[in-house]
């Protein structure tokens, strides 16, 4: 039985121990750690069975919920307790509303809370106190809707409204009416809800500063309404000014949701970096927190985000966790978003099947919840997919409604959207000038809303239509405004997202090119190619952008720590992976390549995570056009630059020295050409495991098919080449897979006529040529490891090498990461002679081995060299992963980012004895004067006595090919 409450308007007894006031006993009860100690607490202690007691922990509930929702969980069941302890009901039915409102608001479980605020109800009506029952439902509304029972929740708001409004109950009115607005929100309806914010703000500002914390809420929901109906300034506003009430008043957690909120108008306006680093910010809240819903929730607006990067694999990770989540949750309208991204996702893939059937269950859930908003949504993302599939005849009709439903609500920037799909169909069948029309309505709502993800993809539509007009003035200013509008977009990417952002959209520079191609304009052709070639290597060098593993702010260090030993641990599994030691592996479940490629993973993820943290240069506005360098101030008289450019399936040749730029078309197409290189990658792959006698018969075939490329890509130009010492080739596509210089014209290949040196875009010379070396340099130093005995010439190879240019040699166990650390301020050219690995499904990780641990290109962002020359004498180490804007991924990339004007590099995996005989004859001639491309070509000359390529071809030069 529950001890004697005090009677009804009776003070109750003081305290017997004479503890104190109320207040402080409160404090002294809160500060107990365990339930049970509190609940005998409560019931040794009358003196609290009182109104004041039970509202004062009503309140610290409430304040608690957006800060501490355990802690606010722990005062509301300590709420129950006391009602319990009491026998009084009011008080129970208190911390059972504390409760409830820590299930919906805090940890997302709706169906608890629902469950919780009826029985709270029913205490109330039992009592027929009608207003304390009307006032509880109030935050029963909220979950009703996310449980998808929208027809009881507006049954309960008005029900309880019309008491609240007769019995001068403003400040809940005011609330209901906030969460009336959201339900609304949710159902796509949200000009309606902007008119119920508006109320509800006219309410609370009646109420002065009681109004306050409850205003905060509200500008957070108007702000996400006011994003929906495409009033962006006024949303961000509104965000901001939540955001900094918020915080004001301590509510921690709701502070970050208004920074969610934020993010999420960001990701419209293509402010995509500073919209992922405010979801993460809100994410570490919300964990922090315990607020697993709202933690997981955050991953589906990133998954918004990441889908506007291209970033589709993470997509599909973070969208089935959403699923899974909500599934539980019972929230279907979580569920169907979450599909509705996967859909997105599979469809930027090229998984077009999965694409439809994700797409369709999406469908069916937001049909359930009457959402035709959502429903729209999910049918403009179809007809996107059958346009992608050439079955544009089939979603004219389902463009139509969707543009109907999204003007009906009010919905700007989604009509246009669908306009610009609408348009391309159009476009597809003919209707050219129905086409440029909603193509233009497009681009002016972009304009009027400083959106250039609209006006990109609407600009270069319009240029299209031009020039199937024939109109090749406006397709190609057209054109031009969409590449601007795109530089601003990837501009504000942090750099290593601008590369996958990019592989889809090249499209609109080679179309520009082409334009300028065929009215003659060959400088700027180049210079709208060069604009699309290799630009996160440009900005690097351009910006010195800082890629490295350290702390920039003291709220760095943890996160840098944890990579710190992330990349150890990696490493150590790596080694005894490489080399077929047994590991330990945790649980004996995962394999060690699997606990690798999962540490992998993780450092990626987490380096990303660092970089987003840390890229104020995506604020400058002064940042975003892309800029071309001059070459031909960097040329010399002997030197031609030949860039080849892909245009619509064929390739140009750009052609220019000091005094010109020409511009040639090339017979064959891209698929030709990318057919011959990969059978001879298939010869090639072949020598090694092949006998002698029959290396013969291969090396016939790679001189057949060397000849056949060199007909395509040099033969057209051969009139233009007489004259030039050296050649320095700017590959494009899969030409960054082909050895120019073993191209052969029947009579001799082109390395016996040219010294060749290469880039990965014609802009990079001028930093090649500039890089700053340190005047205390040292001639050289010498890296020879024999990688566990396996190569054997590694040694001898580094030791020459010294001995022709007086440099140092650290051969196995001196040859060390940390050795080579510290030596790197004083090197004027370094040699590497070890194995290499060359890692394409994640060039981070590509890397050379020394004693001590792998060297890979995620290490060698943080390096900062000034070396003349980097030698990689291994396997595969000028190998790439080409990423959109034919970004060169692997280890050429970041020794040149790290300050290396010229790189020595492998294609295929290097003969070690021939390579060391190469490398002893190169640096003899480097030795003796001769410039980097001249000595390469002299010990590629003297070894073509090795008849097939395999043997002699897989070095080549990259930047600078003067002297040492």
């Amino acid at each position: 039985m529950s001890p004697k409450r005090p009677d009804k308007g009776q003070s109750a007894p003081s305290d017997p121990l004479g503890r104190g006031t109320v207040d402080e006993q409160i404090e002294e009860l809160l500060d107990l750690p365990e339930a049970p100690a509190r609940r005998q607490y409560l019931e040794t202690h009358p003196a609290l069975w009182t109104d004041e007691a039970s509202l004062a922990l009503k309140a610290r509930a409430d304040q608690l919920l957006r800060v501490d929702v355990r802690r606010s969980m722990a005062v509301a069941l300590l709420l129950c307790d006391l009602g319990d302890v009491s026998g009084e009901p009011r008080y129970r039915a208190l911390g059972l509303l504390a409760r409830a409102n820590a299930h919906s608001i805090g940890l997302g479980e709706y169906e608890e809370a629902r469950a919780l605020y009826d029985e709270a109800g029913a205490i109330y009506r039992t009592l027929g106190l009608q207003v304390e029952e009307a006032r509880a439902q109030v935050g029963k509304v909220w979950p009703l809707a996310c449980l998808g029972r929208y027809e009881e929740a507006v049954e309960v708001s008005e029900w309880s409204g019309r008491v609240l409004e007769t019995n001068g109950q403003w400040a809940p009115l005011a609330t209901l009416t906030m969460n009336m607005a959201a339900v609304h929100g949710r159902q796509g309806e949200d000009a309606a809800a902007l008119d119920m914010l508006d109320r509800a703000r006219q309410i609370h500002r009646r109420l002065g500063a009681e109004g306050t914390p409850v205003l905060a809420l509200i500008e957070q929901n108007r702000a996400i309404v006011l994003r929906n109906l495409g009033r962006f300034d006024e949303s961000v506003g509104a965000s901001r000014q939540a955001w900094e009430r918020l915080t004001a008043l301590g509510q921690t957690v709701e502070a970050a949701r208004a920074r969610q909120n934020l993010a999420i108008t960001y990701v419209v306006l293509g402010r995509y970096n500073r919209a992922l680093q405010l979801l993460t910010e809100a994410r570490d809240v919300f964990w922090a927190d315990g607020r697993r819903r709202d933690a997981i929730l955050v991953d589906l607006f990133m998954s918004d985000c990441l889908l506007m990067l291209r970033r589709f694999p993470e997509v599909l990770e973070r969208t089935r966790q959403v699923h899974d989540l909500f599934h539980d949750l019972g929230t279907r309208f979580e569920v169907a978003q979450s599909l509705l991204n996967e859909a997105v996702a599979y469809a930027g893939l090229g998984r077009y099947d999965e694409a439809k059937a994700s797409l369709a269950e999406a469908r069916q859930r937001f049909a359930a919840e009457e959402n035709e908003v959502w429903v729209a949504a999910s049918d403009l993302e179809l007809a996107t997919i059958l346009v992608r599939e050439g079955c544009s005849a089939d979603c004219q009709a389902l463009l139509a409604a969707c543009v109907a439903v999204f003007r009906k609500h009010g919905l700007l920037v989604r009509e246009a959207q669908a306009q610009l799909v609408a348009a391309r169909v159009a476009a597809a069948q003919g209707e050219n000038r129905q086409a440029t029309d909603w193509a233009q309505r497009a681009v002016d709502l972009g304009e009027a809303k400083g959106l250039a993800s609209l006006t990109y993809e609407g600009y270069h539509l319009l240029g299209r239509l031009a020039e199937a007009e024939g109109d090749r003035r406006v397709a190609l200013e057209s054109y031009e405004r969409a590449i601007a509008d795109l530089e601003q977009l990837r501009g504000r990417l942090m750099v290593e997202f601008r590369v996958a952002f990019l592989e889809d959209k090249t499209a609109v520079y080679e179309d520009a090119v082409g334009i300028c191609l065929a009215t003659g304009q060959a400088q700027h052709g180049l210079e709208l190619a060069e604009r699309g070639k290799s630009r996160a290597l440009l900005d690097l060098l351009a910006y010195r952008l800082d890629l490295g593993l350290r702390a920039r702010h003291e709220a760095d260090a943890p996160l840098v720590a944890r990579l710190e030993a992330l990349r150890a641990e990696r490493d150590r599994l790596y080694r005894r992976w490489e080399t077929g030691e047994q590991i330990p592996i945790r649980g004996g479940a995962p394999t060690a390549q699997q606990e690798v490629l999962a540490l992998e993973k993780q450092i990626t993820e987490l380096w990303h995570q660092l970089l987003i943290r840390n890229h104020e240069y995506a604020h400058d506005a002064a940042l975003w056009q892309v800029r071309t360098e001059p070459v031909q101030p960097y040329l010399d008289d002997g030197t031609l630059l030949v860039e080849y450019f892909g245009v619509h399936g064929r390739l140009v040749a750009f052609l220019v020295d000091r005094s010109r730029v020409e511009a040639r078309p090339l017979p064959g197409d891209v698929d030709q050409v990318r057919r011959l290189i990969h059978l001879f990658w298939l010869n090639l792959r072949t020598v090694p495991h092949s006998a002698r006698e029959h290396v013969a018969a291969l090396a016939q075939n790679a001189r057949r098919l060397l000849q056949q490329l060199h007909a395509l890509l040099v033969e057209p130009l051969t009139d233009a080449l007489p004259g030039y010492r050296q050649l320095i080739v700017v590959p494009h596509g899969s030409l960054h897979y082909l050895p120019f210089h073993a191209l052969h014209d029947r009579e001799a290949y082109l390395l016996e006529r040219h010294e060749i040196s290469y880039l990965p875009g014609a802009s990079a010379l001028r930093y090649c040529k500039e890089v700053r070396r340190p005047p205390d340099a040292t001639e050289l130093a010498a890296f020879g490891y024999s990688w566990q005995g396996r190569l054997q010439h590694t040694l001898a190879e580094a030791q020459q090498v010294a001995g022709h240019l007086d440099g140092m040699a650290y051969l196995e166990e001196e040859a060390t990461l940390a050795r080579l650390r510290s030596i790197l301020d004083k090197c004027r050219v370094l040699h590497l002679a070890t194995h290499g690995d060359f890692r394409s499904d994640n060039p981070l990780f590509s890397g050379l081995v020394l004693a001590d641990g792998w060297l890979t290109t995620f290490d060698i962002f943080g390096l900062r060299l000034a070396t003349s020359l980097v030698t990689l004498s291994a396997c595969q180490t000028g190998r790439s992963a080409i990423g959109g804007g034919d970004e060169l991924m692997g280890l050429m990339r970041a020794f040149l980012y790290a300050g290396s004007a010229s790189l020595l590099l492998t294609l295929w995996p290097v003969e070690d004895r021939s390579a060391a005989e190469m490398i002893d004859t190169l640096y003899g001639q480097l030795a003796a004067g001769s410039s980097k491309a001249a000595a390469l070509r002299f010990a590629e000359r003297q070894a073509l006595e090795q008849e097939h390529p395999y043997y002699w071809a897989p070095f080549y030069l990259v930047g600078d090919a003067g002297t040492l």
